[in-house]
């Protein structure tokens, strides 16, 4: 399982948005998400981004994060 570093203002974005996807492209380290978008559309977006999730599943996992 990879383990990816989030900023504190994307955690509470993807805690309080309505989307169903994140489109996102990583750092040159693999850890740290460079640059995302919160969409419904994911085939207008996954041709701009390497990876997605869907947010449902990630709202999930929220629940066992510890900080």
């Amino acid at each position: 399982m990879i383990t990816l570093n989030i900023t504190t203002k994307l955690t509470l974005l993807l805690l309080t948005t309505n989307k169903e996807f994140i489109c996102y492209n990583l750092d040159s380290k693999g850890t740290n998400i460079d640059s995302y978008i919160l969409t419904n559309d994911l085939y207008r977006y996954k041709s701009k981004y390497t990876n997605f999730k869907v947010l449902s599943c990630i709202k999930k996992q929220f629940n066992t994060i510890t900080f």
